[in-house]
């Protein structure tokens, strides 16, 4: 069994990209977070570890994969169009939008639509099942084999083969849709505005590229290592807000529902 300070060396060398991939399948990054110390915590202390330090890489994405699959099943709330949601919200909210006013022409922002290109993608994954989310952003921003995708998730190649060609297709037509940067007639453009707001460009993070989904999986996999920036760590907080109205508003119709059904005659 390796070392604990080896254990939590390898932990602090990852932690970063295990929170950006556990943020791109939940997108509420707190959540991200713990689910990422709770596989630290796992780490120090389970038996099983393998003794090859080149393999706790892998076992704390299979962990994180794991938990982050377990929360998705759990807390199934989510809108297709979410980031065009929040932004309504943040437009609304004086506090916000004086924040970011604040924080126009600061260096953190300099690339804030290519980090927005980022969230709008984990946003969007968060429209397909969990195992092809996973599958998609292990093999292609993770550099993980099909073999060891399938090991991350508990499957096999023919079916991480299958989840990923599933992904990429589903993907592909939402972007064809409603990605202005893809279709004139897309109805959100926000990573170019947002550079438009901070910046005063209006710069087109996929320029040059065949913008395509493996354009946006060469954004992710450059910055898979990069933590969010504070204005985009602020808008999630709203998307957090707009899921959580919605949360409550299902369990409201659902506690309705099962109140009806209790006054209902037994025979019925």
């Amino acid at each position: 069994m390796l070392p604990a300070d080896t254990r939590a060396e390898i932990y602090e060398r990852h932690r970063r990209e295990l929170v950006n991939y556990a943020t791109r399948l939940v997108v509420r990054e707190g959540v991200a977070e713990e689910i990422v110390q709770e596989a630290a915590v796992r780490l120090l202390q389970d038996r099983r570890l393998p003794d090859d330090e080149s393999q706790v890489r892998p076992w704390l994405f299979r962990v994180v994969s794991n938990l982050a699959i377990d929360h998705l099943r759990r807390h199934s709330t989510w809108r297709e169009l979410v980031l065009i949601d929040a932004r309504e919200r943040a437009v609304a909210n004086r506090d916000f939008v004086a924040e970011s006013e604040g924080m126009r022409g600061s260096p953190e922002h300099a690339a804030i639509a290519r980090e927005h290109l980022a969230v709008c993608f984990a946003c969007t994954l968060r429209n397909l099942p969990p195992q092809q989310a996973a599958s998609l952003l292990l093999k292609e921003v993770y550099d993980f084999s099909t073999a060891e995708t399938a090991e991350a998730l508990e499957s096999t190649a023919i079916q991480v083969k299958n989840w990923i060609q599933r992904a990429r297709r589903t993907l592909e037509e939402r972007y064809a849709h409603t990605c202005a940067l893809v279709t004139k007639q897309g109805v959100c453009h926000q990573c170019v505005e947002l550079d438009g707001f901070f910046n005063g460009q209006t710069r087109d993070p996929l320029e040059g590229t065949p913008r395509n989904l493996d354009a946006r999986l060469a954004i992710l996999r450059e910055t898979r290592t990069v933590a969010l920036g504070p204005w985009h760590t602020r808008m999630l907080r709203l998307v957090d807000d707009v899921l959580g109205s919605e949360s409550s508003s299902t369990v409201a119709r659902a506690r309705n529902i099962d109140g009806g059904a209790k006054q209902r005659p037994a025979d019925e």
